[in-house]
């Protein structure tokens, strides 16, 4: 069965890491790049989207990395502490909860990890959602079910 996400979505960041096959500093370079969205733009976890190019794809999968290894690995490090946002003018919400920890995911499950691209390098995304919780990631099947039988034609009220 096939399927379609959508999610409301920033824009894609691109990032690149092209320097190292440890999946941890590949890993790391996303999770950056998520922290950055957090300082910059919105504490609010919700659905991320990580899109991996094979160049890195291939290392993670030497290293026997799934995609379950991936989202919890980013779940641990995509985090910032409310302090952070004196660094990108933003001092005066800080106040005094400075200590204050935010996650940009409330946990694994919420990071949609995509494999795309061909092998042009280590050029990867991430999509960041729009205003944390304020919307959800939905999938939802499309085409045939081979084990369901046809589905009815366009028009009409089955399913």
């Amino acid at each position: 069965m096939s399927a379609v996400t959508v999610m409301a979505a920033g824009a894609p960041r691109q990032l690149l890491n092209e320097w190292t096959t440890a999946p941890e500093e590949i890993l790391e370079t996303f999770a950056a790049e998520m922290r950055a969205n957090m300082r910059h733009y919105s504490i609010w976890p919700g659905n991320y989207a990580i899109v991996i190019p094979r160049q890195l794809r291939e290392h993670l999968e030497a290293a026997g990395w799934s995609k379950t290894d991936i989202a919890e690995f980013i779940h641990r490090r995509a985090r910032i502490f409310r302090r952070e946002w004196a660094e990108v003018g933003k001092g005066a919400v800080v106040r005094d909860r400075g200590d204050s920890e935010y996650t940009a995911l409330d946990s694994p499950d919420d990071l949609l990890v995509i494999a795309a691209g061909g092998p042009a390098g280590g050029f990867g995304a991430v999509i960041p959602p729009w205003l944390g919780h304020k919307s959800r990631a939905v999938t939802e099947p499309i085409g045939v079910c081979i084990d369901c039988g046809p589905m009815p034609p366009p028009g009409s009220s089955g399913r």
